[in-house]
């Protein structure tokens, strides 16, 4: 019996003594980025234990391929119930974009071990990002009681009530994480945002001028500082703070047109006109720049373009209908009445040309509608071009049917643009 047990113990040796031989061999291919000879030689090693599933799991999720983690990973659970692995798992989840799954797998994880506080704190942020607040905010309480010194929990609870439009104990949940560490940039902010909505002006500025402080190129607090001055009629200081913005890469068409406004009302009006064109370049529709640009023309006497620009004004100036048309047109759509969805989706979009969910829309109904595919891909195009960042399902499926109605044309003998 002696000679079976040491002879067990002596297999498991070898094998321990073989793996981490495996091991090391692979850590000096992943040093040299040669991840698909170390998966290789991974997915051939016998046995698949936990450790070489897991490290497999670990180098797919490094090179991006979530879905083949995943799958190593839970071939790894099979083997071994660690609560380890069970948050890297969590945390694929949220990768692949499977949130439900995660957010059950944390809760499981906080059901067996409330002592993870970490856990606990990824588990609060995913049910706030999910509009749970009040499952949120009671997560961050009970973190809070565990660790009464750490910021963080105040500020998160502030986030809860937020959301549970609780104006003022929000206010006071971000005083507390304030309290605790006087350099907790977020909650300075929200401090900031909170006196400036109850127009306690010199609480405003006071922490405006803290987060500054700490952090200078802070984009957010120059913003905040920018709004301060400029309805402060501080024109001057204004553009200092919009130049440091610039300065930052930080490019819109609120700060082209705050920019405009300074110059404006310092009477220099071809600064004025540059920003104010600056703003224009951003968003074309923007009525409100349009009537500035023609109040600035009306100033210096030049009729002409002080009513082109009032025309086109007026041209943009659009009534806000834009969501009653979308909701019709969604509607006619689930009722299969295509050409008046396509119908409704148009003036949607027309009436405003922000709305890039009409647009998109536009182009999918009307790649189903009509049998020339051109109609769509006009749309697809036209969405990808101005709304590429707004939604990435979208953006990726109009990028998909643009090169799937190309290739079908060059099928056909003819080559679209």
């Amino acid at each position: 019996m002696k000679k079976i047990i040491i002879l067990l113990l002596v297999i498991v040796a070898l094998k321990t003594e073989a793996q981490s031989s495996v091991f090391s061999v692979v850590d000096s291919l992943l040093l040299k980025g040669n991840y698909q000879k170390a998966l290789i030689l991974l997915e051939n090693t016998q046995p698949q234990t936990f450790a070489v599933l897991e490290k497999t799991a670990n180098i797919y999720q490094t090179v991006g391929n979530e879905n083949k983690a995943l799958k190593y990973l839970n071939k790894a659970l099979e083997i071994e119930n660690s609560e380890a692995a069970k948050v890297k798992l969590a945390q694929l989840y949220l990768a692949i974009g499977l949130t439900s799954k995660a957010i059950e797998t944390y809760e499981v994880l906080i059901a067996q071990d409330t002592s993870n506080l970490l856990v606990a704190n990824s588990l609060g942020k995913l049910y706030l990002s999910q509009n749970q607040s009040k499952r949120a905010e009671k997560l961050f309480r009970f973190l809070q009681n565990k660790d009464p010194e750490n910021p963080n929990y105040p500020y998160q609870i502030g986030e809860c009530l937020d959301k549970q439009n609780k104006f003022h104990e929000m206010g006071q949940s971000y005083l507390n994480a304030y309290k605790l560490d006087t350099l907790h940039l977020k909650s300075i902010f929200e401090l900031a945002k909170f006196f400036k909505t109850l127009r306690f002006q010199d609480s405003t500025t006071l922490f405006i001028n803290k987060g500054l402080q700490i952090d200078s190129n802070n984009i957010n607090f120059n913003q905040l500082k920018a709004n301060d001055l400029y309805f402060s009629k501080d024109f001057k200081n204004t553009l200092t703070y919009l130049k440091k913005l610039d300065s930052l890469n930080y490019v819109s068409v609120s700060t082209y047109e705050m920019a405009g406004m300074c110059y404006y009302n310092l009477q220099d009006f071809d600064l004025a006109e540059k920003y104010f064109k600056k703003a224009i370049r951003l968003d074309p529709s923007d009525y409100n720049i349009y009537y500035r640009l023609a109040s600035l023309y009306y100033d210096k006497k030049d009729y002409k373009l002080a009513k082109f620009y009032l025309i086109q004004s007026i041209g943009t100036a659009k009534p806000d209908i834009d969501r009653q048309y979308f909701l019709m047109g969604i509607m006619l759509k689930e009722e299969q009445n295509l050409k008046e969805a396509i119908e409704n989706f148009e003036k949607s979009y027309q009436n405003n040309y922000k709305n890039y969910k009409a647009l998109f829309e536009l182009a999918v109904t009307s790649d189903t509608y009509y049998e020339d595919k051109k109609i769509a891909l006009k749309r697809f195009q036209q969405y990808v071009s101005r709304f590429k960042g707004n939604d990435e399902k979208m953006t990726i499926y109009a990028d998909g049917r643009i090169q799937e109605i190309k290739k079908q044309y060059f099928l056909e003998g003819e080559i679209v643009d």
